[in-house]
C-alpha cells in the first residue's frame, strides 16, 4: 500500500495542477465539491484501471501480487467491482483501519473491501522466500 500511496500522491500532485484555474469561476462551496469530486475520481482511476485491466497496480507488481475475481478467476475484476472494492476500502480506513485488521481474524484472510467486492489478494507464483530460518540459503550454488 506505502508504494500506491506514494505514486497516488505525485499523481495527485501534477493533478491538483490546473485546480487554481477552475476555482477562481466557482463559488466556494462548489468549489470545495467539485475538488473533492475530481480528486476522488482521479484516486478511482489510479486504482480501478490496473486493477480492471491486469489485476495489478504498481505497487502491486513490486510486491508480486494480483487482484483476483472470485467468481471467475480467468477473468479481470468488473468496474462494478472496483468501484466497491474502493467505496469500502476508504470506509476501512476511516474505521481505522479495521477493515484491514479483520483479515488477520478472517478465515480466508479477507479485509471488508475484498469480502464487499467478491476479490482476493493472491502471491504470484515464482514468488521466491528470503533466506531465513525457515528457508535456509543454499550455500551450493
Amino acid at each position: 500500500m506505502a508504494y500506491d500511496f506514494i505514486l497516488l500522491a505525485c499523481i495527485l500532485f501534477i493533478a491538483w495542477l490546473p485546480m487554481p484555474l477552475v476555482s477562481e469561476y466557482l463559488d466556494p462551496i462548489i468549489d470545495r465539491a467539485v475538488r473533492s469530486g475530481y480528486l476522488l475520481a482521479v484516486c478511482f482511476l489510479y486504482f480501478a484501471w490496473p486493477w480492471c485491466r491486469g489485476g495489478q497496480t504498481l505497487g502491486m507488481r513490486s510486491w508480486k501480487i494480483r487482484l483476483l475475481n472470485t467468481e471467475d478467476p480467468s477473468r479481470a475484476i468488473t468496474l462494478k467491482q472496483a468501484w466497491s472494492r474502493f467505496l469500502v476500502s476508504i470506509l476501512s480506513w476511516a474505521a481505522l483501519g479495521a477493515g484491514f485488521i479483520i483479515s488477520a481474524f478472517h478465515p480466508s484472510r479477507l479485509a471488508w473491501h475484498d469480502v464487499w467486492s467478491r476479490t482476493r489478494i493472491v502471491r504470484l507464483a515464482g514468488v521466491t522466500q528470503p533466506p531465513g530460518p525457515d528457508h535456509p540459503q543454499d550455500d551450493n550454488a
